[in-house]
C-alpha cells in the first residue's frame, strides 16, 4: 500500500485491539505490516469465530499480510528473530513475561537488530508496583477511573476506549522513535501502560486534583464537584445536555451569553434570554432545572431533524445522537471517506472504517480487507527472509508454520 509510511515494515504480533489498533494506522498510512498468529489464532480471531463475526476482523487488521508462526517452537522463535532483524517496529502486548519466555525479549531483540523499535502495551505498563498484573480494557478504564467519570461504576463501558486509545498512543509513540532513530540510529523501547492512557484523558480527575486548593469553594459555587459542572446525569445542566425528541435524542451546547440568548429565542421564549435567573453562567448553574424544562419541552415536540436544523440555524452547537445504523449512514461521515469499502474474495463487499486524518491536497487512504490466518506467509518468508518453496514446504511439515 502506499502512503507516508511506504516501506517501513512492521511486525505486528499483538491481539484482540489495543496492539492490533496500532497496526492498523500504521498500515492504513502505507506501512507494510506484518499480521503474526500462533496456530492458535488471535484471541479476537477466535471470540468473532464464535459470534460469526469474521467480517469485524478485516476491520482491525485492514491491508496488513497475514503470517501464521508457533512461537513456542525453537525454530519459530528464530523465525522471529530473523523477521525482527529486518523489521523497524515491532508491536506487542502479551502478559508480562510471555515474550521473555519465548526467548524474545527486548534484549535479544536489540541485539538481533539495534534499529528495531519495539512497542510494549500493558495494562499497568513495565514499571510499577502493579507492572506484574494482566489486564483487558475494562480493567484499564476502571483503575484509570474512566468508568466512574462515565456515572457507570456498576457496568462495563460501551467502548474499548482503553484498548483503542492505548493502541493509537503506541503509534505515537513509534513515530517519535521513529524520528529520534533519524539522528541516532538506533531504535528503542516503548512502554505504554493502558491505565496512563485512561488516566491522561481523564479531564475531570486531574480537574479535582489541579482545583484542591480551591476545592470547597468551587464546590459551593457549582454545588458539587467540576464534573458537576457538565456532566453529572444526576444534575444536568440546560446548557450542555441531552434531550428528547419526538423520535430520538439530540445534544445542545449554549455556553456563552449569546448561544443562550439565541438557544431561548429559537424554542420561542426570548424573554428568558434577559431572565436575571439566567443571566450569567452561574445564574443558569443554580437554575438549571427551570432552563432544562424550557428546551425539553419545546425539543419534545420535534424531530432530531428539526430540532438540529433549527439550532444550526443560529450557530448553536448540537447534534443527533446516533445510534448504529445512523453513524453508519451519516451523510458527513460518508463525505468524509469513513464510510469506506473494499472487496474480498470471500465476503464481497467489506465495509470498513477510513483514516480519521486528512492530508491537504490528497485523497483519503484507501482501505484494504485484512488477512486470514496465514494467508501471506509463504509470500513474507520468501520477501523478508528469501527462503524458497522447499524451506517453507520443510517448516510447514515440521508444524513450524501455517
Amino acid at each position: 500500500m502506499n502512503g507516508p509510511l511506504s516501506g517501513l515494515r512492521v511486525l505486528d504480533l499483538s491481539q484482540f485491539l489495543s496492539g492490533p489498533r496500532a497496526g492498523q494506522i500504521f498500515s492504513m498510512l502505507g506501512a507494510e505490516v506484518v499480521k503474526v498468529e500462533s496456530p492458535a489464532g488471535d484471541t479476537m480471531r477466535l471470540l468473532l469465530t464464535l459470534t460469526q463475526s469474521h467480517r469485524a476482523m478485516h476491520a482491525m487488521h485492514q491491508g496488513k499480510r497475514g503470517l501464521v508462526i508457533d512461537f513456542q517452537h525453537p525454530k519459530g522463535a528464530g523465525l522471529l528473530l530473523e523477521l525482527a532483524a529486518r523489521a523497524d517496529v515491532l508491536i506487542e502486548n502479551f502478559a508480562p513475561g510471555v515474550m521473555d519466555k519465548w526467548g524474545l525479549g527486548y534484549q535479544r531483540l536489540q541485539a538481533a537488530n539495534p534499529r528495531l523499535i519495539q512497542a510494549t502495551i500493558r495494562g499497568f505498563g513495565m514499571t510499577g508496583p502493579q507492572a506484574d498484573r494482566t489486564a483487558f480494557d475494562l480493567i484499564a478504564q476502571a483503575t484509570g477511573g474512566i468508568l466512574f467519570a462515565n456515572h457507570q461504576p456498576d457496568r462495563p463501558p460501551g467502548a474499548f476506549f482503553g484498548d483503542l486509545c492505548a493502541g493509537a498512543f503506541a503509534a505515537i509513540g513509534v513515530l517519535v522513535a521513529l524520528h529520534e532513530r533519524e539522528r541516532t540510529g538506533r531504535g528503542k523501547a516503548i512502554d505504554v501502560s493502558m491505565q496512563d492512557v485512561m488516566y491522561f484523558h481523564n479531564f475531570w480527575a486531574f480537574c479535582e486534583r489541579a482545583t484542591e486548593p480551591d476545592r470547597e469553594r468551587i464546590r459551593g459555587l457549582l454545588g458539587g464537584n467540576m464534573q458537576s459542572l457538565l456532566s453529572d446525569p444526576e444534575n444536568p445542566m440546560p446548557f450542555w445536555n441531552s434531550y428528547r425528541t419526538a423520535d430520538g435524542y439530540a445534544v445542545v451546547v449554549a455556553l456563552t451569553d449569546k448561544q443562550w440568548r439565541s438557544l431561548m429565542a429559537v424554542i420561542g421564549r426570548p424573554e428568558l434570554g434577559d431572565d436575571p435567573r439566567f443571566a450569567g453562567f452561574v445564574e443558569r448553574i443554580n437554575n438549571a432545572s427551570a432552563g432544562i424544562e424550557a428546551v425539553a419541552s419545546w425539543a419534545a415536540e420535534r424531530t432530531t431533524a428539526e430540532l438540529v436544523a433549527a439550532l444550526s440555524a443560529r450557530k448553536i452547537p448540537c447534534g443527533a445522537v446516533n445510534d448504529y445504523d445512523a453513524v453508519n449512514n451519516d451523510p458527513q461521515l460518508h463525505a468524509r471517506g469513513m464510510l469506506a469499502a473494499a472487496e474480498h474474495p470471500r465476503y464481497g463487499q467489506l465495509d470498513l472504517p477510513g483514516f480519521p486524518v486528512r492530508f491537504a491536497g490528497e485523497p483519503a487512504p484507501p482501505v484494504e480487507p485484512g488477512p486470514e490466518m496465514g494467508e501471506h506467509t509463504a509470500a513474507v518468508l520468501t520477501d523478508w527472509l528469501g527462503l524458497d518453496e522447499a524451506e517453507i514446504d520443510r517448516l510447514r511439515k515440521d508444524r513450524v508454520v501455517v
